[in-house]
């Protein structure tokens, strides 16, 4: 096992322990609103957590009293007008990455909600795969208040809650608390804001202790929402093929027949 790292950006915490990465959005004293530099250490911290071989599981969480509250009105959504066709597109698909860094990367993501998650922070969330919220937070679609369209949040939204309900908070803009997102599938579980941490790290370990399968049982999921059934079959047999041949398959049938606790590798 590694010894624990902490390594800070200029708008981010990476601190690395026990398999777990956890990723703090850190500029408080803006609510963590998202600005360019933000993207570009997101990109960042995302591509060295999936080259880092020791680590398998992430939380996302942020500094202070918010989650992510949005683009940076002066940073991220004034200059937006401004921009050629061609600045505006390389913009946006650099934002573009992050969401798909989270979306695609082997390892199971957990966004620890600790306070607003709006517009893009919002989405950030949407784009990790397990959402665990402070009763404290909330959670709400800001494009529309800004006269904008959402981003990941509209293809990832609808798959959560429905088409309905994602359209209901995508025209109006509207907060929903913790309570109400859980119910309405938007988050998973609602916890104390003291045991917000405690609860992600502890999922996160077990994650990160699991089997080599999680990865792809991420990536089947993923991939099979936008299948046919028989296409989702085919992809079933694909993966189980590959989990047949890891370390971690013989090691669960080891354990299973000597009647002990397997010991999970991530190989």
């Amino acid at each position: 096992m590694t010894e624990p790292t902490t390594r800070t950006l200029d708008t981010i915490i990476i601190e690395k322990k026990e398999r777990v990465a956890t990723i703090t959005l850190n500029r408080p004293e803006k609510l963590n609103a998202m600005s360019p530099e933000l993207i570009c250490d997101l990109i960042e911290a995302l591509d060295d957590i999936q080259k880092d071989q020791d680590i398998r599981a992430l939380i996302i969480t942020g500094a202070g009293r918010a989650f992510l509250a949005g683009g940076d009105v002066e940073k991220d959504l004034k200059p937006l007008a401004g921009k050629s066709s061609s600045d505006f597109y390389d913009y946006m698909k650099q934002a573009d990455l992050f969401y798909k860094a989270l979306f695609e990367m082997e390892k199971p993501a957990i966004a620890a909600i600790n306070g607003h998650a709006v517009g893009a922070g919002l989405d950030l969330a949407l784009a990790c795969d397990i959402r665990i919220v402070s009763e404290e937070a909330q959670l709400g679609q800001f494009f529309v208040r800004m006269g904008l369209v959402p981003e990941a949040g509209a293809y990832l939204m609808p798959r959560l809650i429905g088409l309905g309900r994602a359209k209901l908070l995508s025209f109006t803009g509207d907060l929903v608390d913790a309570h109400e997102a859980e119910r309405i599938g938007l988050v998973e579980q609602v916890v104390a804001p003291d045991e917000l941490i405690p609860t992600a790290w502890a999922l996160a370990s077990r994650l990160a202790h699991g089997p080599k399968s999680i990865e792809f049982i991420k990536k089947q999921l993923n991939e099979s929402i936008n299948m046919d059934f028989g296409s989702a079959l085919d992809l079933a047999i694909h993966l189980q093929y590959q989990c047949a041949h890891t370390e971690d398959h013989r090691e669960a049938v080891n354990a299973f027949l000597e009647k002990r606790k397997p010991l999970f590798k991530g190989r």
